[in-house]
């Protein structure tokens, strides 16, 4: 998980300065990969982010964020996920429910309170 901490470490810096807001994160859990047809171990991890940044503006901002670290689409159809951002809950309506009942993220939801 080396590579995925620099990973982890840079996309915490960028959320918190993105979304001029408090964050908190869960502990990084390696996963097995979710209708994904390549065999790689994904490394997982919740943000819960407070911010005044409104819906309409949150989502373009984590996509932004997945290009800044050199994502792109041809890599992901080649197997090679180097971010991916996802907006699960926002303003207490969750928006991805089949994410947000995994059991790593339940896991996640719990050691942060939520």
């Amino acid at each position: 998980m080396p590579g995925a901490e620099k990973v982890l470490l840079w996309t915490q810096r960028k959320l918190t300065e993105a979304f001029r807001g408090q964050a908190r994160y869960s502990t990084p859990v390696q996963t097995e990969p979710v209708d994904f047809p390549f065999p790689c171990m994904f490394t997982n991890q919740l943000a819960i982010v407070e911010t005044s940044v409104p819906l309409i503006v949150a989502r373009p901002l984590l996509k932004s964020l997945e290009r800044q670290l050199g994502r792109t689409d041809e890599d992901v159809s080649r197997g090679v996920v180097k971010l991916d951002l996802d907006l699960l809950c926002a303003d207490g309506q969750v928006l991805r429910p089949e994410d947000w009942e995994r059991d790593y993220f339940r896991s996640a939801r719990q050691e942060l309170g939520v």
